[in-house]
C-alpha cells in the first residue's frame, strides 16, 4: 500500500464538529487505498511515496504561502467539494505557477481521485529514480553543439546529477576485462545474429571487452545511466561501443552514445516510466507532407527488435554494429531537451515496413507519426531522439506536464 504524507491546511474558522466530520468522510475511502499519514508541512523526512497537500477549506491560502518553501515539488493539491476547498486550491495553484513551479489539483469523484493519486505516486517514484547520477564517459562529441545542458538547472528540476568520467577509466577497465566474460558475450551475440557482414571473431571479442568494463563503471560510480564518447574508442582500441551499449540497455543499464546528455536522460526517463528498452537514433529523413520519418543508428537493444545482423560501424567501417529489425506496430518517439531538460517532444507512432538502405546507420526504422513531422524541421530539440515500442505518448505527456516541462509545438 502506497504511503502518502498528507499535509492539511484550513482556515480554522468553520464549525469544528461539522468540519472534522466532513473531512473524515472525505478521507475515509482514500484510507482504504493508501496509507495516509497526516504530517506537518516541514516533515520532509517522512518515508512516503508522495506528499499531498489537502486544502481542506477556503481561507487557507496565506497559511499555505507561509509554509510553501517546506513543501515537496511538484505540488499536489487535494480538494473536495465542501468548505470552499476547491476555490482555495484554484487560487493557490495560480500562485504556485506564478513562481515557476509545477502544481496539480486532484479533484473529482472518489474513484477519480484515488486513480489519479495512484498515477501520481508512480510518477513520483520515477522522479525519485531520476534523481540519480548520469555519467558522461569521455565528453560530448564535438558535433553536439545544440545539446548542452545547464547542470545546475537539471539538478534543481529533476534532482539528476551529471558526473564527468574520464575515458581513460573505461580504457583501463577494458584492458583488465576478463577474457572469459568477454568471450561469452561475443558468443551470445554471434549465436543470436541472423548473419555477420564484415565482422569476424576477433572484432567481436574486442567489442565485447567493453561490456564488463562499462558494467564496472556503473557499479563503482553508482550510475543510473551513462553516455559514452564512443567515436574516441576507434582511435584508442580500434572498435565501437555499439555492441556494449546494446548489451547494457538489454540489461537495464541505460547507456547512450556520443556523450549526449539530453538523449541519455530521455532514455532513462522512458525506461523508468515504461520499462521498454530505449533506442537512441538520428532522424535521417523527414517527410513533412505525410508525417513520416526515418530514424537510424548503429546500436539497438536486442530485446527491442525481432532480430539483428552484426555489421561494421557505418561511418568508419570498423568495430561491430547492429542492424536490427523492429516489428510493425505501435511505438513512441520522445526527446527531452533545453538547458534544464524542461522542454520535450513526444508522439505516438506506427512502425512501417522498411528495408535498410545504404548511406545510413545500420538499424533503420520508418515511422508514421501521430504528431506533425514538421517538428523536426521547425523546432527540433537537437538531433538524437528516442524510440520505444508501444504507444506510451499519453502517459509520457502526462508525466512531463506534471513535472512542469513544456511541450514543444511544431
Amino acid at each position: 500500500m502506497t504511503r502518502i504524507a498528507l499535509v492539511r491546511f484550513d482556515s480554522g474558522r468553520h464549525d469544528r464538529a461539522m468540519f472534522e466530520r466532513d473531512r473524515r468522510e472525505f478521507l475515509a475511502p482514500l484510507r482504504k487505498e493508501f496509507d495516509l499519514l497526516e504530517v506537518g508541512p516541514g516533515s520532509a523526512a517522512v518515508a512516503a511515496g508522495m506528499q499531498v497537500v489537502f486544502i481542506a477549506s477556503g481561507g487557507s491560502e496565506q497559511r499555505f504561502r507561509r509554509h510553501y518553501r517546506r513543501l515537496a515539488r511538484p505540488v499536489v493539491l487535494l480538494a473536495d467539494g465542501k468548505h470552499n476547498s476547491l476555490p482555495a486550491a484554484l487560487e493557490i495553484a495560480s500562485w504556485v505557477r506564478q513562481r515557476g513551479d509545477a502544481v496539480e489539483i486532484v479533484h473529482g469523484s472518489r474513484r477519480a481521485v484515488a486513480s489519479r493519486l495512484r498515477e501520481l505516486a508512480r510518477f513520483q517514484a520515477v522522479r525519485l529514480a531520476l534523481a540519480g547520477r548520469i555519467g558522461v564517459i569521455g565528453r560530448p562529441s564535438d558535433w553536439l553543439i545544440g545539446s548542452d545542458v545547464d547542470r545546475a538547472s537539471v539538478r534543481r528540476r529533476w534532482g539528476t546529477a551529471i558526473v564527468d568520467i574520464g575515458l581513460e577509466e573505461l580504457l583501463r577497465r577494458e584492458g583488465a576485462s576478463p577474457g572469459a566474460e568477454a568471450g561469452a558475450v561475443a558468443r551470445e551475440f554471434a549465436g543470436g545474429a541472423r548473419g555477420m557482414d564484415g565482422v569476424d571473431e576477433k572484432a567481436l571479442q574486442t567489442a565485447a571487452r567493453l561490456v564488463p568494463a562499462l558494467r564496472s563503471i556503473f557499479a563503482r560510480r553508482r550510475l543510473r545511466a551513462a553516455t559514452l564518447r564512443c567515436f574516441s574508442l576507434f582511435e584508442a582500441i580500434g572498435t565501437s561501443g555499439c555492441l556494449a551499449v546494446s548489451r547494457l540497455n538489454d540489461e537495464g543499464l541505460v547507456c547512450g552514445c556520443e556523450g549526449d546528455v539530453p538523449a541519455a536522460f530521455s532514455m532513462l526517463l522512458l525506461f523508468l516510466l515504461t520499462g521498454e528498452a530505449p533506442f537512441l537514433a538520428n532522424p535521417a529523413a523527414v517527410d513533412a507532407e505525410r508525417d513520416r520519418v526515418v530514424i537510424a543508428h548503429c546500436t539497438v537493444p536486442t530485446r527491442a527488435v525481432t532480430g539483428y545482423r552484426l555489421q561494421t560501424h557505418f561511418e568508419t567501417g570498423m568495430g561491430v554494429a547492429l542492424c536490427g529489425t523492429f516489428a510493425a506496430g505501435p511505438a513512441t518517439v520522445f526527446k527531452a531537451g533545453g538547458p534544464g531538460l524542461d522542454r520535450y517532444f513526444v508522439s505516438a507512432a506506427e512502425v512501417l515496413p522498411h528495408r535498410p538502405r545504404p548511406g545510413l546507420c545500420r538499424t533503420q526504422v520508418r515511422l508514421q507519426l501521430r504528431e506533425p513531422a514538421a517538428y523536426f524541421l521547425h523546432a527540433p530539440l537537437a538531433n538524437h531522439h528516442v524510440l520505444i515500442r508501444g504507444d506510451h505518448a499519453r502517459r509520457i505527456d502526462d508525466f512531463m506536464r506534471f513535472s512542469g516541462a513544456l511541450r514543444v509545438q511544431h
